[in-house]
């Protein structure tokens, strides 16, 4: 039997305000100088990737720990209770599952670890002596969630009609290269409904099955 896999977008893990990398520099007191950067990156998002680094130098001199530690709590608050239902029933059915994200490493290592994730790829802080420099040492945006799955498609043998990809922002859409199925999280949200197989919402996911 041929292995297939399903790629989750964050927002469909996660509940949030403004989106993981942002989230967690507000409860770090940062709140002021998120919403500034999400008022420009809303400008920009459709022409292309911008805010990353941006958001990365609001993470200098903050511990690695204190970093986790914020995280473990806002992942245990804001998980959608259905994705955990969902990805039991996709383990019985011998899925491979993954999660592609811009968010930080540190908030996709927690993901991975909470919901058994076979793989949890983000955006890697530079740390220095386990403290947050600021800046970064791989950024993952749009064109790189390609590039990633791309790697991944190889690295488990899996062919392209087996990859599913449930997406949930603009960003998501290149990852369409790579796989056969895109499923739009709360899909109306962007303009890419004729590229979308489906739209569910997180109380519909055992929808996809039918």
């Amino acid at each position: 039997m041929n292995k297939k896999l399903i790629i989750f977008g964050p927002c469909t893990l996660l509940k949030g305000e403004m989106g993981r990398f942002k989230d967690v520099l507000v409860l770090l007191g940062k709140k002021k100088e998120v919403q500034k950067i999400d008022r420009e990156y809303q400008k920009r998002r459709i022409s292309g990737p911008w805010g990353l680094r941006e958001l990365a130098k609001l993470y200098r001199g903050f511990r690695e720990d204190k970093l986790k530690q914020i995280t473990l709590g806002y992942c245990q608050k804001y998980l959608i209770s259905e994705v955990k239902e969902f990805i039991k029933e996709l383990k019985k059915r011998d899925f491979l599952i993954g999660a592609i994200s811009a968010n930080p490493q540190f908030v996709m290592d927690t993901l991975k670890e909470i919901l058994s994730l076979d793989f949890s790829e983000g955006t890697e802080l530079e740390f220095k002596d386990r403290v947050a420099t600021g800046k970064i040492e791989r950024k993952v945006d749009r064109y790189i969630k390609v590039e990633i799955l791309k790697g991944k498609r190889k690295k488990y043998g899996l062919k392209k009609e087996n990859i599913i990809v449930i997406g949930d922002s603009i960003t998501d859409l290149p990852m369409v290269k790579e796989a056969k199925v895109f499923i739009g999280f709360d899909g109306k949200r962007e303009d890419a409904g004729d590229i979308y197989k489906m739209i569910i919402t997180h109380e519909k996911l055992c929808d996809i099955f039918k």
